[in-house]
């Protein structure tokens, strides 16, 4: 035999045993006393139709509150963190290395487990926003979250820079014709020149841009190896 898991939807209200009983909830024959007809659990109803009652303990440990996006939410971040914890003591307690011989697969495990971490970061930080906490950001970022949210065309910047007013935004791809490149206060005449006389038009692809809110000036941007190892990346967003 294999192993198989499974999943259900269902509607459901809080019910009274007793209350089951007088709806017709209750097996044929089960006819609760005084005190079990007090007892407390839900009117359950299936996707086929069919309807039961069932008691409170079997049923809040089989199923999860799920009718607002906000339930379903939380539910996802309660499985993925339950997950990740797994992986965390399997990596940390050194059986990763007794069971996995593969060392691309040990790499694989590693990346997998900071992934979920990084994902349960961002859920627990949209449920916030989602229960009003406005200001609720993901700090403290990686280089890989924070090329993401530039891809992604946010601006992002790194709170342990001395400069304030600094931030780093993707430019939007563009393509410039011939007509428009005589009149790019950009451009020297030269390079005017010997672009009108080649293919005649600029096709700007991926740049970076390292922007000061408070001089406006803009110069173009590489990463440094202390960025794209540090930590403390965030995303700018005008509040």
């Amino acid at each position: 035999m294999k192993k198989y898991i499974g999943t259900k939807q269902i509607e459901a209200e809080p019910m009274t045993m007793g209350e089951a009983y007088e709806r017709g909830l209750l097996q044929v024959g089960r006819v609760p006393d005084a005190e079990y007809a007090k007892r407390m659990g839900y009117h359950v109803k299936y996707a086929n139709g069919y309807e039961s009652w069932s008691p409170v303990e079997p049923f809040e440990e089989a199923y999860k509150l799920a009718d607002t996006s906000l339930d379903r939410m939380q539910i996802e971040a309660e499985e993925v963190n339950g997950r990740y914890v797994k992986l965390a003591a399997f990596i940390d307690s050194g059986k990763m290395d007794e069971v996995v011989n593969d060392m691309y697969n040990k790499c694989l495990l590693e990346m997998q487990c900071c992934t979920m971490f990084d994902y349960i970061r961002l859920l627990d930080t949209r449920i916030q926003r989602m229960q009003g906490s406005d200001g609720a950001k993901v700090i403290k970022m990686n280089f890989g979250m924070a090329i993401m949210a530039l891809k992604a065309g946010f601006p992002i910047r790194r709170s342990g820079w001395n400069g304030k007013g600094l931030m780093v935004f993707k430019q939007v791809p563009a393509h410039i014709d011939s007509d428009v490149i005589p009149k790019m206060q950009s451009l020297p005449q030269s390079a005017k020149d010997l672009i009108l006389k080649g293919k005649g038009f600029i096709d700007y692809t991926s740049q970076c841009l390292i922007y000061n809110e408070n001089t406006g000036r803009a110069d173009s941007w590489v990463p440094s190896i202390s960025d794209v190892f540090a930590e403390d990346w965030e995303i700018v967003i005008e509040q």
